[in-house]
C-alpha cells in the first residue's frame, strides 16, 4: 500500500504542475495587447495594371494576322517573346505602355504597324490569405479589395480560433518586406470603420487565439498523459477567454482543484496492490 500511496501522490502533484503552466500561459495571454501598427508600413497604391511575371496576354496584329500572340506569358525574367522583334522587356510597363513598345520595334519590319495588347489575365494581381480561415490560399484582385474582403472571400474566419484583432499584414514594396498588424475587430462591429486597401501580392495571416494555443497543448501533452476519467476537466479552458483577464486565475483555480480530486479519484478505483 507504501508504494500505491506514493505513487498517487506522484501522479497527482505532475498534474497540477501541468496544469499550473498552462495557467501561466493562459494569464499572460490574457494581458498582452495588440501591437501598433508600424509608421513605416507603406499605403496600397492607386489601382492601375502593371504587368508582371505571370500574367498573360494577347498581341494582336491588325494587318498582318500570322504575327497574332493569343496567349503570351510573361517568364519570370519579366520579357515576352514576339516573331521578327525575338524578346520584349514586359514587367513593369502598363499595357498602354508596352503597346508603344511594340510599336517603335516594329515600325522599320512593318508598314504603318497597328497593334493592340489586350490583358487576358492577372496572374500576379492576388493576395495570398492564411491561418484560421475555412479555405487559405490565393484572393484575385478585382479593382479595390480590403483585408476584410479578401478574409471572407477565403471562406471567412474560424469563429472558436481566429485572432481577429491581430491579423498580419506581409506587404512588398521596391524590393522590400514590409509587416505590420491590424484589428480587424472594429470591421466587423463597425460599419464607419476604416478600411484597409491591399496591394498585389500582400499576405493575410489571421493568427490564433491564445486560448487554441492552450487547447492544442493541452491535448499533445496532459491528455495524452493523465486518465481517460480526468480528461473533462480540461475541456473547461475552451471557455476562457483571452480578454477577460480577471476571470482567468479563478478559473484556474477550480481547475486544478478539479484536477486534484479527479486525479485521486481515478486512482482511487484502480485495484489495491499488495506490497
Amino acid at each position: 500500500m507504501t508504494r500505491y500511496a506514493a505513487r498517487a501522490g506522484h501522479a497527482s502533484l505532475q498534474a497540477l504542475t501541468i496544469l499550473s503552466v498552462v495557467f501561466v500561459f493562459v494569464f499572460c495571454a490574457g494581458c498582452a495587447t495588440t501591437p501598433e501598427p508600424a509608421e513605416s508600413f507603406p499605403i496600397a497604391q492607386e489601382p492601375r495594371v502593371v504587368l508582371k511575371p505571370g500574367d498573360v496576354l494577347q498581341v494582336k496584329f491588325l494587318y498582318w494576322p500570322e504575327l497574332n500572340e493569343e496567349y503570351q506569358s510573361i517568364r519570370p525574367d519579366g520579357k515576352i517573346s514576339l516573331q521578327l522583334v525575338g524578346e520584349v522587356h514586359a514587367e513593369g510597363l502598363e499595357p498602354a505602355q508596352l503597346r508603344q513598345e511594340l510599336l517603335t520595334l516594329y515600325q522599320d519590319k512593318l508598314i504603318d504597324p497597328e497593334i493592340s495588347v489586350v490583358v487576358r489575365s492577372l496572374d500576379s494581381h492576388r493576395v495570398y490569405v492564411g491561418g484560421e480561415v475555412l479555405s487559405p490560399g490565393l484572393v484575385p484582385i478585382q479593382g479595390q479589395l480590403t483585408a476584410l474582403e479578401a478574409i471572407m472571400q477565403a471562406g471567412g474566419p474560424r469563429k472558436q480560433s481566429a485572432k481577429m484583432n491581430s491579423v498580419v499584414i506581409v506587404r512588398q514594396q521596391d524590393d522590400r518586406q514590409y509587416a505590420t498588424t491590424i484589428d480587424l475587430r472594429e470591421s466587423l462591429e463597425s460599419p464607419e470603420s476604416i478600411a484597409f486597401e491591399l496591394a498585389p501580392r500582400d499576405i493575410i495571416y489571421v493568427p490564433r487565439t491564445a486560448i487554441d494555443r492552450v487547447d492544442q497543448w493541452v491535448d499533445q501533452y496532459i491528455n495524452q498523459v493523465i486518465p481517460r476519467s480526468v480528461h473533462t476537466n480540461f475541456t473547461l479552458t475552451k471557455e476562457l477567454d483571452s480578454d477577460n483577464g480577471d476571470s482567468n486565475g479563478a478559473r484556474a483555480a477550480e481547475l486544478l482543484t478539479n484536477l486534484n480530486s479527479a486525479a485521486a479519484t481515478s486512482l482511487g478505483e484502480a485495484p489495491s496492490v499488495t506490497p
